[in-house]
């Protein structure tokens, strides 16, 4: 087994673009390789918090006003992946990686044996000196880099509603300074380093674009008797994605900037709905301390995850967002090394024209902003076995002045190879 740090872990676990290096070589001959990486983790999850206030509508992965506690994975669920990396031929490395995310806790009942198996990485690549073709399932590149670089990946986050009843792990951010890009089946092409840039350019699964639904009725609730949540289902063209990054030092630190975007049509009928977004951010490192920060921006994104969930609005108007992360981390020069750090982010919406309308006929509001104030302390026992403990508020207003506050604590252990 090699000890290798935690970043070099947490790139194989959920960003491999090269060849397929890991924790445990299990076998091989000729030239090939054969190996295998991944973690297992389980936290303490707590929250409490307010009432959901009347009037307002509460969408998905949007707030409850339950108490209590539970037992699940952090935002990572567990993993084990495995590589298989082909004998360099014609100067070309081929390498092929399948990773299972398997899900610890049950649906919060005792006797059920419905723990989720997420299958997030299918993929393989090709390199050579004109770089590489990513081909598979693997993590988007549209707010990629967002999630990569925020804390909460290696800890809990929030819960969604009614305390992830079902299965599932914990969010994170999601929600609360980017969207989740989730992982899409693609095909990417990377540069190889000029001078330090690189530019990653992809081809993907077009999605499908889905909005929620208003208080169409007015009776201050979202429910079943409201108009139907709009959809565009017809998708005749693929999505673009890309990114642009530089990595260089200086004296006494490194850092990396980067920019990225996303592309897709689709339509019903006769209506047709576009969705883009421009995001970025930035990660400097200086010693012990570490500074980092993302942004972005877009329409037609959704609240919390990616194009299929809200959207648009019940008419098929593009709902307007955008959102950051400022972040701070200092790590101790101790037997351990531990770490603390500290975060603060969120998304904020804008109402569409019929959003607007509804909310002026005494209609539930929608969502204005959510964010998400976290402190964090890791600490290594060895290179294996990890200790996470966070602290966080979190806050959603909506446009009728209502808001709601939670608090919630985390405390929980991986186990790395």
């Amino acid at each position: 087994m090699k000890s290798r740090n935690i970043l070099a872990i947490l790139a194989a676990l959920l960003f491999v673009a090269s060849s397929a290096q890991a924790g445990v070589v299990i076998g091989g001959s000729d030239g090939w390789s054969f190996s295998t990486d991944g973690q297992i983790n389980i936290f303490g999850v707590y929250q409490t918090g307010d009432d959901i206030p009347a009037g307002v509508n509460n969408p998905v992965l949007g707030a409850t006003n339950e108490e209590g506690f539970r037992l699940k994975s952090g935002f990572l669920p567990a993993c084990v992946a495995f590589n298989i990396k082909a004998p360099t031929m014609g100067g070309l490395d081929m390498a092929g990686r399948i990773g299972f995310y398997p899900e610890p806790a049950n649906a919060n009942v005792k006797n059920t044996f419905d723990g989720q198996i997420d299958l997030r990485e299918i993929f393989f690549t090709v390199d050579g000196n004109f770089g590489q073709i990513l081909a598979g399932k693997a993590l988007s590149l549209f707010l990629g880099q967002n999630l990569l670089t925020e804390m909460t990946l290696l800890g809990a986050g929030r819960m969604a509603g009614n305390l992830n009843a079902n299965v599932g792990p914990t969010l994170g951010r999601i929600g609360y300074g980017y969207v989740y890009p989730n992982f899409n089946a693609q095909v990417r092409y990377t540069t190889p380093s000029l001078n330090g840039f690189k530019l990653a350019v992809g081809v993907y699964d077009p999605s499908v674009i889905s909005g929620s639904k208003s208080d169409t009725n007015l009776d201050g609730d979202v429910d079943a008797d409201d108009a139907a949540a709009f959809s565009a289902t017809e998708t005749t063209m693929p999505r673009i994605e890309s990114e642009l990054s530089y990595a260089g030092n200086f004296d006494g630190g490194n850092f990396k900037v980067y920019m990225n975007n996303l592309w897709q049509e689709a339509k019903s009928n006769s209506q047709d709905v576009t969705a883009w977004g421009f995001g970025g951010g930035a990660v400097v490192g200086l010693g012990a301390f570490e500074l980092s920060g993302s942004a972005f921006t877009g329409e037609a994104l959704g609240r919390s995850l990616m194009l299929d969930t809200e959207a648009l609005d019940y008419t098929g108007e593009e709902r307007e967002t955008w959102g950051y992360i400022v972040q701070g981390t200092y790590t101790m020069d101790n037997p351990g090394k531990t770490k603390f750090g500290i975060s603060y982010g969120g998304n904020e919406f804008e109402e569409t024209s019929a959003e607007k309308a509804i909310r002026g006929l005494d209609g539930a509001a929608e969502i204005e902003s959510q964010y998400m104030l976290t402190m964090m302390v890791s600490h290594d026992i060895n290179a294996n076995l990890k200790l996470v403990a966070e602290v966080s508020h979190i806050e959603l207003e909506w446009f009728n002045g209502d808001d709601w506050k939670v608090e919630q604590m985390n405390l929980g252990a991986f186990f790395l190879w």
